[in-house]
């Protein structure tokens, strides 16, 4: 790539990516790459890959009696292990979401997780599209709300962003929160979009449908904001 081509290394951010595709660092070709599991259900725990003999040649502080060698050079003092090994738990957890496809299979996916995970991704994708494009869709109906980024049917997250004319985003995320729907509000550090998009005051309302959102969650989202306007 380019940046092999200029001698710079390549780090990748994958912190909003990572809950929505299945990734292979392999394949990137990347040297580090870096996300969190608390962005699909696990605890707030930062991971980073790096290559390893980039981990054992980096010129890092340590102390004098650590490891010389990686990643144990990297890591200094007591770990997080509960925090690690909650993030594995993460993965299982993502993983076990094709359970039932491969019981209709006759299939054991235990065996092989990654496979699982491949499948777990394929129906998520499935799952937050028909609801992204209910809830869209819904929204799009009641007067006064502005529905902001990519339409359903182009690559896009489970997540929708809004704005209701005359009501500010955290007056709306209240009234969502007293008809037990949470959602939230603020610029969510896209300050600069944000501005553009003329709502820096106030900012936006967001909303995500995640693996265990249904429907008629999204449905008494819909009706509450359509409450609002009516009122």
């Amino acid at each position: 790539g380019l940046a092999r081509q200029a001698g710079a290394l390549t780090f990748v951010d994958s912190v909003h990516y990572t809950p929505h595709a299945l990734v292979d660092v392999g394949a990137l070709g990347c040297d580090f790459f870096a996300c969190s599991s608390y962005k699909y259900y696990g605890p707030h725990v930062g991971i980073l890959y790096g290559r390893h003999d980039l981990l054992n040649a980096l010129d890092v502080p340590k102390l004098l009696p650590a490891s010389d060698t990686a990643p144990e050079r990297l890591e200094t003092g007591t770990l997080n292990h509960e925090g690690i090994v909650g993030a594995g738990a993460a993965v299982d957890f993502l993983a076990s979401l094709a359970g039932e496809h491969g019981r209709e299979q006759g299939r054991d996916l235990s065996r092989d997780r990654r496979e699982a995970l491949r499948i777990a991704y394929g129906q998520l994708h499935a799952h937050g599209d028909a609801l992204v494009r209910r809830l869209w869709d819904g929204l799009g109906t009641v007067p006064r709300v502005t529905r902001h980024g990519p339409p359903p049917g182009t690559p896009r997250t489970p997540t929708v962003s809004f704005t209701v004319d005359g009501i500010s985003s955290g007056d709306v995320a209240r009234s969502l929160a007293r008809r037990g729907v949470f959602v939230s509000n603020g610029d969510f550090y896209a300050t600069t979009v944000v501005e553009r998009l003329g709502h820096a005051d106030g900012g936006l309302v967001r909303a995500g449908c995640a693996c265990y959102t249904d429907a008629s969650e999204v449905d008494r989202l819909v009706e509450g904001v359509a409450a609002l306007t009516t009122d």
